[in-house]
Formats: structure tokens, C-alpha cells, sequence
């Protein structure tokens, strides 16, 4: 387990150390908030699933925020 830990700690840190640099040179803020909103739940799930927590399935929140929409649709639209 020591070693996945430093395996993906170690693949995080070369995206940061390749990717924030250049970001901050070039003034992309928006891209820099996007990459930081996009790689810290990925840490943390992926550290996650290598200590075997119990993660919540992101299909659920998904479905959950989707189907009262299709729901809606197929009563205006009528069934396929």
C-alpha cells in the first residue's frame, strides 16, 4: 500500500510540477482554478480507493440531479 501511496503521489506531483508553472507564467487563471478543481477530487478519491474507504459512486449524484429532468421531459414529450 506504501508504494501505490508513493506511486500516485508521485504521478500528481509531475502533473502539478508540468502544468502549474507554465499556467502562472502565462496568467491562465481560469485554467489554473479548472486544473486545481479538477485534480484535487481526483487526489483525494483516488487516495480513497487505495485505502479501501467507502467512496460514494459519482454515477449516483449523477442520476440523482438528471432524472427528475428526463423524468419532466418524458411528461411533456410523452413516452418513447
Amino acid at each position: 500500500m506504501f508504494l501505490s501511496i508513493f506511486l500516485i503521489t508521485l504521478a500528481y506531483l509531475l502533473m502539478i510540477w508540468l502544468e502549474v508553472p507554465r499556467l502562472v507564467v502565462q496568467k491562465k487563471w481560469r485554467d489554473l482554478t479548472a486544473f486545481t478543481c479538477l485534480l484535487l477530487p481526483a487526489v483525494v478519491y483516488s487516495y480513497g480507493i487505495i485505502l479501501d474507504l467507502p467512496l460514494p459512486n459519482p454515477t449516483d449524484l449523477i442520476v440523482s440531479i438528471f432524472e427528475p429532468l428526463a423524468m419532466r421531459l418524458e411528461q411533456v414529450l410523452g413516452p418513447t
